[in-house]
């Protein structure tokens, strides 16, 4: 990918929208290195937005998660403009906008959130996904979760679950000593990792 040529093509973007917006196609051809270079040059001047598939899923969570969506975007007049620093949260290792800020219950999580028990369950897990056999919904978070750091609206739409049953599994999970969940955003601003 040209990197200046990607560039030129955003300032002009940006002089006609007064905003940024990567096509699903960019953001899938977008390494970290070009990430940082594009947001070292575009840094706090630039408003980036959504890339369509996330635009995709805020709206699915406007539909089964009013209130959170209310919590993120409510009355923004720059509705799914954010900043440019977060472009590295769209790409494919990553799990979109972190929702980890809300006045609601936060249902984000790191790998630090992985229990002394959920760290003995991660073993069984993976002899379970090198035979290549079915993970159930807790396991499955638990994998994700030593992957990458995600929330349960984006883990929710990805695999098409239902979102209070995940959510019930979550305090499961916390019961069983396998996570630790941490619903209010000060308590949680320590494992954000963006």
């Amino acid at each position: 990918m040209n990197i200046e040529k990607l560039i030129k093509q955003k300032e002009e973007d940006h002089l006609k929208n007064n905003f940024i917006q990567f096509s699903d196609e960019e953001i899938a051809r977008i390494d970290l290195k070009t990430a940082n270079k594009l947001v070292e040059h575009f840094h706090g001047r630039v408003l980036m937005k959504l890339p369509p598939a996330e635009l995709l899923f805020f709206e699915w969570l406007k539909k089964n998660d009013n209130r959170v969506w209310n919590d993120i975007w409510g009355d923004n007049d720059n509705l799914y403009l954010v900043s440019i620093d977060l472009l590295a949260q769209f790409l494919k290792e990553k799990n979109g906008f972190p929702i980890c800020d809300l006045e609601e219950s936060n249902y984000y999580f790191s790998v630090k959130h992985i229990k002394p028990k959920g760290l003995q369950e991660m073993e069984r897990i993976l002899k379970k996904t090198e035979q290549n056999e079915q993970l159930d919904i807790d396991e499955l978070i638990l994998f994700e979760l030593h992957l990458s750091a995600f929330d349960i609206w984006h883990f929710v739409y990805r695999y098409d679950l239902p979102l209070e049953e995940v959510k019930q599994l979550i305090s499961d999970m916390e019961y069983k000593g396998w996570i630790v969940h941490l619903p209010n955003s000060e308590d949680l601003l320590r494992y954000v990792e963006v």
